[in-house]
């Protein structure tokens, strides 16, 4: 999403500067205006390391008191409040995901009192969801708005649903957030009558070892694959059926919105906060399952396995998102908070 905007409003003639705080790993293709440097590693909790993190943000903030900053996620936003305090700059926040955790554990209460203080020194506060900015309380809400995440330019639907692949696909770290566990079971649920389709799964993460070992405990390694990071999903999704986000909890997955935008068959988990049931109307332009429910995700792979003209149908539908959420009237959104 950062990549996204970063390259539109390069080509806008924007001046973008990304600054990393967490490694230097560059996984999206950047436009080559793009300032982007590493200017902090993770501080695994080092209070010295965590104090030389604010003092380098605040140092590239202060070289242009007209710049707006846009801190993306929890970490990013609290460490950016206090680097910005007391500066001219514009500072707008935003959650990604759900603000009841923090780095994928729940936030602590003092953990919480501390976000909330430092999320009212910003100007402005970006939420996925609705339910995400509920999570909040009125002060901070007063200053939120709602924006989706913005479609890639070059993402277009192939025509024919029947020359996809028959295979089922998901992309996204591989943590214990996105229940890729759940998904290789009702997969397996569905594949005994469906024995023409795989399972791939893309992306990688901490639990890579542990969902190798649980697809060999299946004895599925005929048709169930982890694929790695792809750096050109679009093409493997303009080639593949289904889609389906199997998450306990999501913002908006860009990855969801991607698929639904190459035409895909999509299934996701009505997970809290909210996402999937911004871009899915359950039974139109994709299906929506209860979180953990692993009858009912192999229901619906069952349901689009079982009849082309349930694929057809939610393809045509799902492609329809790509004009709702252009880069172009995504970034106007962000924009209009600039002045």
């Amino acid at each position: 999403m950062i990549a996204t905007l970063a390259n539109y409003w390069c080509s806008q003639g924007m001046s973008v500067h990304i600054l990393m705080i967490g490694g230097d790993d560059i996984a999206y293709d950047l436009d080559e205006r793009v300032d982007v440097r590493s200017i902090s590693g993770a501080t695994g909790g080092d209070i010295k390391a965590r104090i030389g993190r604010i003092s380098c943000l605040r140092n590239e903030f202060k070289k242009d008191s007209n710049s707006v900053i846009i801190a993306m996620g929890t970490v990013a936003s609290m460490f950016s409040s206090v680097a910005a305090m007391g500066l001219k700059n514009k500072l707008i926040l935003s959650e990604r995901n759900d603000p009841n955790r923090l780095n994928h554990r729940p936030i602590k209460g003092y953990e919480k009192t501390i976000r909330n203080m430092l999320y009212n020194k910003a100007d402005s506060i970006v939420f996925q969801t609705d339910m995400a900015k509920k999570c909040f309380p009125d002060k901070i809400q007063s200053k939120g708005c709602i924006i989706m995440n913005p479609i890639r330019g070059d993402i277009s639907a192939k025509e024919d649903y029947s020359e996809r692949r028959k295979a089922v696909m998901t992309a996204g770290r591989l943590t214990e957030q996105k229940n890729h566990r759940l998904l290789i079971d009702a997969f397996m649920k569905a594949h005994a009558s469906h024995p023409e389709y795989s399972l791939e799964i893309y992306g990688e993460g901490d639990c890579r070892d542990k969902l190798l070992d649980y697809i060999d405990e299946k004895d599925a390694k005929g048709f169930i694959s982890l694929k790695g990071f792809c750096k050109d999903l679009v093409s493997v999704m303009n080639d593949t059926r289904i889609y389906v986000s199997s998450s306990d909890w999501e913002g908006i997955s860009n990855s969801l919105a991607e698929a639904m935008a190459s035409g895909m068959a999509v299934i996701a988990t009505d997970c809290p906060m909210g996402g999937s049931a911004m871009l899915i109307n359950n039974n139109d332009n994709g299906f929506l399952t209860k979180v953990g429910d692993c009858d009912e995700l192999a229901g619906a792979l069952d349901a689009i396995m079982s009849d082309d003209e349930v694929g057809k149908k939610i393809s045509k539908k799902a492609a329809l998102l790509n004009d709702e959420l252009s880069v172009e009237s995504i970034a106007k959104r962000w924009e209009a908070l600039f002045v």
